[in-house]
């Protein structure tokens, strides 16, 4: 893999904003008491919802739309109401307007689809390859909306940037806003501002601590804890005997790692598993490559690794020994690392690992479901989105060598979409 930014703002989901960042969300957490529930339940009706009228796609479509995006096969009536919708709508097909109009949307702050009625706003708050790619994905979704007029877009990596262009963005109005904030509690205070103002606001995929879950109106975070639940019940039954482990993480005490270690503990002690080793990354290229070099040097050569990024620096060092990697594990891989397994396994070395989809589409479910609560659409406050870990052999099939390598799995995007995407670089 081609990591071509050196700090931890080059890295996905939780791992998205600076080391300063990650450490203030992990104090808000501390703080305001981090949880991923709320007092309202979610739920799913059994049942499929019928798309809007003026969506036409075909059954086909949405079923090879939750297959990629969640790397695995569900039925679609088995999904919550606002994510099967959001299902339909991603799955439909991207005409030449549509890609004209996403590329015009992700070079400008305002922009209009020409359709519909709806405003989007969306406040980033960093900029690397899977933030460039979530942000793509949310602006294609409403694109691809009917009920949509216009997008709005805002960038501060600090908090007090972030808090300002909040404000100023409920000053032009928008309908809803969805938030994927690393800033935890911070946020509160405009979101409030923005209710007040009769705008829907919806977070999604990063956890965020209780007073901001129950004050968003949306609310669709990321289930690590059930993720890494699933991949050490894996992980136990492919082994079938009592093993060893090692925990990796970024930096100490970031808020990711409490939601997932303790999970994954617990279902591979349960077992009768050890945990055998740790250490930190700083979700650096630098700081990977040298937990990495020094798990192989330490001789200690657990059954199983978990690492909550992409995976390829920990299996490096085995490969070049042509040796085989520990059974490896993370909720975030690129390209990249598909394209080492592939290499792997040709050379006739066993390189096994299980892995979740890379939750960057996870703004797609922030657009649908905020409209239909504009709408005045029944809309569960929490939102559960299924997160299943699956064997890394399931996801190879997805393997694109013209993907460009440092691009999250997956995205919805083909390669030339998402080399476009990243070639913004905002």
């Amino acid at each position: 893999m081609t990591m071509d930014k050196p700090s931890r703002a080059s890295l996905p989901g939780s791992r998205r904003g600076s080391t300063l960042a990650a450490a203030a969300v992990a104090a808000a957490l501390t703080l305001a008491g981090c949880s991923s529930t709320t007092s309202s339940s979610s739920s799913t009706t059994g049942k499929t919802v019928a798309p809007s009228a003026s969506i036409s796609v075909s059954p086909k479509a949405v079923a090879d739309t939750i297959k990629r995006t969640f790397l695995k096969d569900l039925p679609l009536g088995s999904l919550n109401p606002a994510v099967q919708r959001s299902m339909q709508v991603a799955a439909q097909p991207v005409t030449p307007a549509m890609q004209s109009k996403l590329t015009e949307c992700l070079r400008t702050n305002v922009c209009e689809t020409g359709r519909g009625s709806l405003t989007i706003g969306f406040p980033n708050d960093n900029i690397n390859p899977w933030r460039q790619t979530f942000r793509a994905e949310l602006t294609a979704q409403a694109i691809a909306s009917p009920e949509v007029s216009k997008f709005i877009y805002s960038y501060s990596a600090d908090v007090a940037g972030y808090l300002a262009n909040f404000k100023s963005m409920i000053a032009q109005r928008p309908d809803v806003i969805v938030m994927d904030t690393i800033w935890g509690g911070a946020v509160l205070p405009v979101v409030q501002q923005a209710k007040a103002a009769g705008i829907v606001v919806v977070q999604i995929e990063t956890p965020v601590p209780d007073a901001v879950a129950k004050a968003v109106d949306v609310y669709a975070p990321a289930d690590l804890c059930g993720a890494y639940k699933d991949g050490a019940k894996q992980v136990a039954q492919l082994v079938g005997k009592p093993g060893t482990y090692g925990l990796y993480t970024g930096i100490p005490g970031n808020s990711s790692a409490a939601a997932w270690q303790p999970c994954l503990n617990k279902g591979l002690t349960d077992a009768g598993w050890k945990k055998s080793i740790e250490g930190f990354t700083q979700w650096t290229p630098q700081g990977m490559a040298q937990a990495g070099n020094s798990l192989y040097a330490s001789g200690k050569n657990p059954d199983a690794v978990a690492y909550d990024y992409t995976l390829e620096y920990f299996a490096t060092p085995y490969l070049k020994a042509n040796r085989t990697p520990p059974i490896l594990m993370s909720d975030v891989v690129n390209y990249a690392y598909l394209k080492q397994v592939k290499e792997a396994q040709t050379n006739g070395v066993k390189a096994t690992a299980f892995v979740a989809n890379s939750r960057v589409w996870y703004g797609r479910i922030g657009v649908t479901s905020g409209i239909m609560k504009k709408q005045g659409q029944k809309v569960d406050h929490l939102v559960s989105v299924p997160y299943p870990m699956v064997n890394i052999n399931e996801v190879l099939p997805l393997y694109d060598p013209a993907m460009p390598a440092n691009a999250p799995l997956p995205t919805l995007f083909t390669p030339d979409q998402e080399s476009a995407v990243l070639a913004e670089g905002s």
